[in-house]
């Protein structure tokens, strides 16, 4: 009489875990070499890391000042990643979704650099070139670099210090800290171009502005002009008197208005040239000496615990395996003609018959 099959319980499992621990071994160096290769094929990876912080325009701080903002709506603001009492586009989250966008990224691409790959220092070449992209049409390769390098900058802020930091991530340590800076640089240049820009715009209108006042208080000024010449003795009739009232009030109304549109004016051209957010460099990024990938220690550690687990599940599910067979002989001696009938290398290579 055959003997029963004894249940598979989690001790009879560890158990066979512990008789297969040769398999075990196996996975786990099989794990190694795998992350040896990795560290042969993939290229080493360095990391380096710069900071700047903003500041916000002298009319944002004048604008803030005469506001009369209090601490409190002020740090309700900076929560909401807002200078209070500035423009919005002056926080530390405007300069951050700047370098994600793509036209600050084309322009990074479109920079040039000292080639790592070239053995002269006077080699430079695009950062869109050093980076390798193999496509044909030039369009196609400048969405795969901008995709590339957008992976390879990261970026985060600080709200209540306006503090922005940006990691970059290369193959070669002095283009890593070359991108960095190169990055910082297109952010103020970009930031400044912009904002004059919109300071150029502002002037513009308010000279028109100032144009139309200068017309109406000309006009003003020759009616008053003409009443004058055509009456001399003007204090002598109240209907005369009235009129030169109105003319007068007119005129001076006039005047006031080409006063205050010229102060304007004065202040847009000034603002023109003077009146930009600015950006102080506190960190420039600096070549590092240590690579971020790949850390060897780091990695032995990960291969054995990953290749440990795998182990463990292999040789666990080998134990399950055998319980099956255990228990359905025929189910499984069936199984194992259907895979060795399959066509080699799936199923065992069928001998030739030999030649008598």
């Amino acid at each position: 009489m055959a003997q029963q099959q004894q249940p598979l319980t989690f001790g009879v499992w560890l158990a066979g875990i512990i008789a297969r621990w040769r398999l075990v071994v196996w996975v786990i160096l099989g794990t190694l070499v795998a992350a040896a290769l990795a560290v042969l094929v993939l290229p080493p990876v360095y990391t380096a890391h710069a900071s700047f912080v903003t500041a916000g325009s002298a009319n944002s701080k004048m604008a803030g000042a005469l506001s009369g903002t209090g601490p409190g709506l002020q740090g309700l603001a900076s929560q909401l990643g807002v200078a209070g009492g500035s423009d919005p586009s002056e926080s530390p989250n405007f300069y951050v979704k700047l370098i994600q966008s793509e036209e600050l990224r084309r322009r990074l691409l479109r920079s040039k650099f000292r080639d790592p790959r070239g053995s002269s220092p006077r080699d430079s070449a695009m950062l869109l070139d050093i980076l390798r992209i193999k496509n044909d049409d030039p369009a196609r390769k400048m969405e795969i670099g901008i995709k590339k390098i957008g992976n390879s900058i990261s970026t985060d802020f600080d709200l209540k210090t306006n503090l922005v930091t940006l990691a970059v991530s290369a193959r070669w340590s002095e283009l890593a800290a070359a991108i960095g800076n190169r990055t910082i640089e297109l952010v103020d240049a970009f930031n400044h171009e912009q904002r004059v820009s919109r300071a150029r715009s502002k002037r513009i209108f308010v000279q028109s502005l100032l144009d139309s006042a200068k017309l109406q208080l000309q006009a003003a000024e020759e009616r008053q002009r003409e009443f004058f010449d055509q009456n001399r003795q003007w204090r002598t009739s109240p209907q005369l008197v009235f009129e030169e009232g109105r003319l007068r009030r007119n005129a001076d109304v006039a005047a006031d208005l080409y006063m205050t549109v010229q102060r304007q004016f004065e202040n847009a051209r000034e603002d023109e040239f003077n009146d930009a957010a600015e950006i102080t460099v506190v960190d420039p990024a600096i070549p590092p000496r240590k690579a971020q990938w790949p850390r060897y220690w780091l990695l032995l550690a990960s291969a054995v615990f990953i290749g440990g687990i795998l182990g463990i599940l292999v040789a666990g599910s080998a134990t399950i395996l055998a319980d099956w067979r255990g228990r359905n002989p025929a189910t499984a001696t069936a199984l194992s003609n259907s895979i060795a009938g399959l066509p080699f290398p799936l199923g065992q290579r069928r001998r030739r018959p030999r030649l008598s």
